[in-house]
């Protein structure tokens, strides 16, 4: 039983290398929150950054719950607190069971063992400008896997670009992400206009969920879901999800992540892992997550957007293969960037 000495939490702050489009705002910098558990002299990290939009809980909200869970944790023996009969956002969940995880990691002083690589999509999003020419970078960069984002316009500019992605490198699998952009109709067209191309799969491509099981019958693509999976109502469309794209910061953390990948295994749906443009102490987690799911192509591309991470040096992550060195004890925080908001001991 690992009793918890201190929490210690910090504001990072990480300019972007170009705007990205979060909450209908272009945003040039990403926001969270670093909490670290120590005991004795050893520390685990975990990373809660709410993405604007997307999760419920803002990061002054998940700020005031995180500092309320801290003393939860040192009023209790870390042993005997059951993380899941505690209600909290889901980013705060995923900083806090990441960071009980490096801290358990941390006092058991295991020597580092060979650590296999992870392979990664390459994303190409809405934002980018000469998108054909970063899929061009992608391949070149031995990327066998391309993300598209589409629904922000013309259903014939998206048609064009993927056809063109699919007649250019027809080695490469291309995954469509529609984030929920289309009606049924234009959906439906969208599946017959690219009936001879071999799509990894579509994803979220509906603006009513409920139009699921019509897109279903008329579909040759495998279908993914992954802002349908969040929703209370997810059991009653996971029958059409081929691929279960998992968020484990916007999903309630990495305990339900395990649970949603067991399950999705018993029902032979695939499971991606995919990131939330968390800071490098979060894609750290991540990769341990996408490691037990290694004949995937993980959605890990983001740790590339941010012009410095939060670490001294970068964590060396490049191209379709990702491999860190060793845990997360092997980097040095870059204190000169992070701000401590709060801070007690037991």
């Amino acid at each position: 039983m690992i009793i918890i000495d201190s929490v210690n939490i910090y504001r990072y702050h990480l300019q972007l290398t170009s705007p990205i489009a979060w909450d209908r705002q272009a945003r040039t910098h990403r926001e969270g929150l670093l909490v670290c558990l120590s005991h004795g002299d050893d520390s685990g990290w975990g990373d809660i950054a709410p993405l604007p939009g997307f999760s419920a809980e803002s990061l002054t909200e998940a700020q005031a719950r995180a500092e309320v869970f801290a003393r939860e944790i040192l009023e209790s023996p870390l042993g005997t607190l059951d993380l899941n009969a505690v209600k909290i956002p889901p980013s705060v969940r995923f900083g806090f069971e990441l960071a009980l995880y490096n801290l358990n990691a941390a006092t058991r002083k295991q020597s580092p063992k060979e650590t296999s690589t992870i392979a990664c999509c390459g994303l190409i999003g809405h934002q980018d400008n000469q998108r054909i020419h970063l899929a061009h970078s992608l391949v070149n960069s031995d990327y066998r896997t391309i993300k598209l984002k589409v629904g922000r316009q013309s259903l014939e500019e998206d048609l064009n670009l993927v056809h063109t992605i699919c007649g250019k490198y027809p080695a490469v699998e291309v995954r469509v992400d529609a984030n929920r952009s289309w009606s049924i109709k234009t959906a439906k067209k969208f599946v017959r206009a690219t009936q001879n191309l071999k799509l990894d799969y579509l994803e979220e491509p509906l603006k009513d969920k409920t139009e699921l099981m019509e897109l279903a019958r008329n579909c040759n693509i495998p279908l993914a879901l992954d802002e349908t999976l969040r929703e209370q109502d997810a059991e009653e469309y996971l029958k059409f999800a081929d691929v279960r794209v998992l968020k484990p910061t916007l999903a309630g953390g990495i305990y339900t992540t395990l649970a949603h990948i067991e399950q999705a295994l018993q029902e032979n749906a695939r499971c991606i892992i995919s990131s939330s443009y968390e800071s490098g102490v979060g894609i750290l987690g991540l990769i341990e997550l996408a490691r037990k799911l290694p004949e995937e192509i993980h959605g890990l591309d983001t740790h590339k957007v941010f012009e410095r991470d939060v670490f001294r040096a970068p964590l060396q992550l490049s191209g379709p293969k990702l491999q860190p060195e060793g845990s997360i004890e092997n980097y040095n925080l870059d204190q000169s960037i992070l701000r401590r908001v709060w801070h007690t001991k037991a």
